[in-house]
């Protein structure tokens, strides 16, 4: 293998790992411009298909068995007003109250409390080249926020998602995922 080999391999130059665009609402709130916008980073999701061993004669046969999916982690830049963390924070609270310890509303999945939520992997004009779907999302975590004398970055925070199943559709089938350009991208 040669070099001129790995180039052509290497269609349209590779993926960078900061081009992505997240998308969703927080609960019974609708923030997806800030969302869009304050999401400093994401990842695609994950899925695992776990093995079933089937005994035999002192052998192990290896069968697909269920497909799980892991948590997805998202990271906010905290914005100057709290907004975006606030609706976090609201969003667990409408599932579970802090003080009452029960839901505001019924805990339907295909209600607003469980919306979906989209990532998209760009190419480096902009255009989608991946797009996943997650179905039933919540937050099981909305992370600590570090406080610091020292510290002069901007606040972050993380939240970890909880989702049913995801779909995961090319860039030629995201329209019948009904995933959109958010506000102000020029997509």
């Amino acid at each position: 293998m040669n070099i001129d080999k790995f180039k052509t391999t290497l269609a349209k130059g590779g993926v960078r790992s900061n081009l992505f665009r997240v998308q969703g609402d927080i609960g019974n709130t609708s923030l997806p411009v800030k969302v869009g916008y304050l999401c400093k980073a994401a990842s695609l999701p994950e899925s695992t298909i776990t093995p079933i061993e089937v005994a035999y004669r002192g052998r192990k046969l290896k069968v697909p068995g269920d497909r799980e999916y892991g948590e997805w982690s998202l990271t906010f830049y905290e914005d100057g007003d709290f907004e975006l963390r606030n609706a976090f924070e609201k969003w667990m609270d409408d599932i579970n109250q802090t003080v009452d310890n029960v839901a505001t509303a019924d805990l339907n999945l295909t209600g607003t409390l469980f919306p979906e939520w989209n990532v998209e992997q760009l190419d480096r004009t902009g255009s989608p080249i991946k797009s996943y779907k997650l179905l039933h999302c919540w937050p099981s975590t909305v992370g600590a926020v570090e406080l610091s004398f020292d510290d002069t970055e901007l606040q972050e925070f993380e939240v970890t998602m909880q989702y049913t199943y995801f779909l995961s559709q090319s860039t030629d089938e995201s329209v019948g995922l009904g995933i959109a350009a958010a506000p102000g991208d020029g997509s």
